[in-house]
């Protein structure tokens, strides 16, 4: 019995119909008797009233050229550039401290902010210090980027550089090495340092105090002589630098570039007096009664500690006790042994290889994350596992394992997640242990501020925690006249976000003694948000075009000392790298080429020179006889210089004049007229 399948019932035609069925048809047939004629009658009729509105409506064509036809902004007319290099300078982006948010703020507003600045949180003026560089002029592009950077050869070392993580550059090739430009910068400066560096005049009657030399502290500092304060900063410790100096190793700062950047903000008029105990040696009350402000910038100066079974033994340390120990006396007890460290972060690979460096016959480090979730950054775990460090990923401190009241090692449990589904901290751990034998264990899971001792006797109040309560906009305490800024306020944290804590604070203290409002008026940072870029293909890129590569001390040799592992770029490696900045929202042609690049039809030439001195953009031609006017090369032009117009009339006398020379390029927008420039003086060819 055949069997009729459902498929076999649909009514698919087997080809393609050549015709197709309108439900609507037109005719000229009117039906016959009195209905035709109605139908004669209402078809005139209509066909008479659209006749009567279109004689009374505007026409479609124009009288040209009387009339012209309005067309949109957008309009992709005949291309010109708003400025070139060689011609016009890219503005820098300066202005007093307590006015630069207001500044920032309008730059963003009008997008005119390069992503560089705007991703900074002390919004440095990378491009302009790319600029300055590539001409030739280290000493502008150093005091440029101090004016908000403060330590140029300091954070030129150890800045997690999250301006390179928005530069628009990452979209063609390579970011710009922005933050080995701060050292270029720095190390060129030293040609100039006698003859620029000098005391600031002090214009006001009110003294500052500062507690704390840290990245905070000095940028307040920094900030508040050039308003014409008198500063004193008072450290506790034998020399100044604050975190810099007791937390951050030799390996990735020379101490000898803290100590020069510092003695520069000695000389401008910054009194130091170090090895001053606050609340031991002078009670903060004294400040508070000696000077017309005091600011607390003492930073985090305690390791948290996990309270495990066995943390008590002999052998533990917190990370900033060890760290301090390695940096300052060059061994920390551990030469010949095994150590562990706790934890996943910066400090604690910071730790790591301070223990190689002071002969640790193994270095292990745990971590409750993964390898791909460990909070440090990318390259300083790179470099540390090319040192010989090795990781533990996934798992989490369970007890200390002692022997004779020493540290004998410690059992470690399996994490199988260290957050939870809304992304907090909740980890979960397997029933799967193992014993990590160790002479040493260093806990890096966190600091804490030590305030207690700094404000006993005086009206500040702690919370339950031990924390200071501080505005987070203002920087104020509850004590009128005593500001806070730095890791004490907004926790641990970049240098670089200690700087911009101390540029807020010091707006504030020139506010208050000012006598106005610390609020009123007051233009908050913003915080832009830019897109980031996936790595780009880097396969065909000419090597011009590729960032220049650090040189790096080999790993096994570098894990001897506390010698630089970042060798640095020699002066025409730097010259090169600062040429390759797109000049980014500055609306000067720089010669990119990538407008070229992109246009279909290969209707731009670009040529320019990048001489010291003498950097210029020396060809722009633009073929308007094969523009297709699609508008892709405006759309991709990093700094903004290219603009469409509505010039949409296209007047030319010969063919070669449909190509715009760069004189011809930044011509004005006005009118809707485009002549070639040999047409200039020719009559009506304007």
């Amino acid at each position: 019995m055949a069997v009729t399948r459902q498929q076999d019932k649909a009514t698919v035609p087997d080809r393609t119909p050549t015709s197709v069925r309108l439900a609507i048809s037109a005719t000229d047939d009117f039906s016959p008797g009195l209905k035709g004629f109605a139908e004669r009658v209402r078809s005139l009729v209509v066909g008479l009233g659209i006749t009567a509105r279109r004689s009374v409506s505007r026409p479609v064509t124009l009288k040209y050229p009387a009339e012209k036809v309005e067309l949109s902004p957008r309009w992709r007319g005949a291309l010109r550039l708003t400025g070139v290099l060689g011609r016009e300078d890219v503005a820098l982006i300066e202005g007093p401290a307590s006015d630069y948010n207001g500044l920032i703020d309008d730059l963003y507003r009008h997008d005119r902010l390069p992503p560089c600045v705007g991703n900074c949180p002390a919004n440095v003026d990378a491009r302009g210090q790319s600029f300055l560089l590539a001409d030739d002029r280290a000493a502008e592009a150093y005091e440029l980027v101090r004016a908000r950077n403060i330590l140029p050869g300091v954070l030129g070392r150890i800045c997690h550089h999250p301006c390179e993580s928005a530069c628009k550059r990452t979209y063609y090739d390579e970011p710009i090495a922005i933050r080995p430009l701060h050292r270029v910068a720095f190390e060129r400066y030293a040609e100039h340092r006698a003859e620029r560096v000098a005391p600031l005049p002090v214009t006001r009657e009110e003294r500052i105090a500062i507690i704390g030399s840290g990245p905070s502290g000095l940028a307040a500092a920094f900030d508040l002589m050039h308003a014409g304060f008198e500063v004193h900063v008072y450290e506790k410790e034998h020399a100044a630098g604050g975190a810099l100096l007791s937390g951050v190793p030799a390996y990735r700062l020379p101490r000898d570039v803290l100590a020069t950047e510092i003695a520069d903000l000695q000389t401008m008029g910054m009194k130091l007096l170090t090895g001053v105990r606050i609340g031991t040696d002078v009670p903060i009350d004294h400040l508070i009664g000696e000077y017309d402000a005091v600011l607390i910038a003492a930073g985090l100066q305690v390791s948290r500690m996990l309270p495990v079974p066995g943390s008590d033994a002999q052998g533990i340390w917190g990370a900033l006790d060890f760290l301090k120990a390695g940096n300052w006396k060059g061994g920390c007890g551990v030469k010949g042994r095994r150590v562990l460290v706790i934890g996943g972060g910066n400090v604690a690979v910071d730790c790591a290889r301070v223990a190689l460096r002071c002969g640790a016959a193994q270095v292990t480090l745990s971590s409750l994350e993964s390898m791909d979730e460990l909070p440090a950054h990318p390259w300083e775990i790179e470099e540390a596992l090319d040192e010989g460090v090795i990781a533990m990923c996934s798992y989490g401190p369970k007890e200390v394992l002692v022997e004779n009241g020493r540290v004998a090692g410690m059992r470690l449990q399996s994490c199988l997640s260290v957050f939870d589904a809304q992304g907090r901290f909740a980890p979960v751990f397997a029933e799967e242990f193992t014993d990590v034998p160790a002479d040493v264990i260093v806990f890096a899971i966190g600091q804490a501020p030590q305030l207690a001792e700094l404000v006993s006797g005086s009206d500040l109040v702690l919370t339950e925690r031990g924390l200071l309560p501080v505005d987070g906009a203002l920087m104020t305490t509850q004590v009128p006249g005593v500001f806070a800024c730095g890791e004490v306020v907004t926790g641990p944290g970049s240098a670089i976000a200690s700087v911009a804590s101390g540029h807020e604070a010091a707006t504030s203290i020139i506010r208050y003694l000012d006598g106005r409002s610390l609020s009123e008026g007051r233009v908050y940072r913003p915080v832009p948000v830019y897109p980031r870029y996936q790595p780009a293909t880097l396969t065909g890129v000419e090597p011009a075009r590729r960032r220049t590569v650090m040189p790096m001390a080999k790993g096994a040799d570098r894990a001897r000392d506390f010698r630089q592992v970042e060798l640095g770029f020699t002066h025409l490696e730097g010259l090169a790298e600062a040429a390759r900045c797109l000049r980014c929202a500055s609306e000067v042609c720089v010669g990119c080429t990538f407008c070229a690049r992109t246009c279909p039809d290969y209707a731009i030439t670009v040529e320019r020179i990048d001489d010291p001195g003498h950097r210029s953009v020396t060809r722009y031609d633009l073929d308007l006889s094969k523009c297709c006017f699609c508008g892709l090369c405006a759309e991709q032009c990093p700094t903004g210089a290219l603009r469409h117009t509505g010039q949409y009339e296209l007047s030319f006398y010969h063919r070669d004049f449909a190509v715009f020379d760069r004189h011809e390029m930044v011509r004005s927008p006005e009118g809707s007229r485009a002549t070639g420039a040999d047409c200039r003086g020719c009559g009506d060819a304007r």
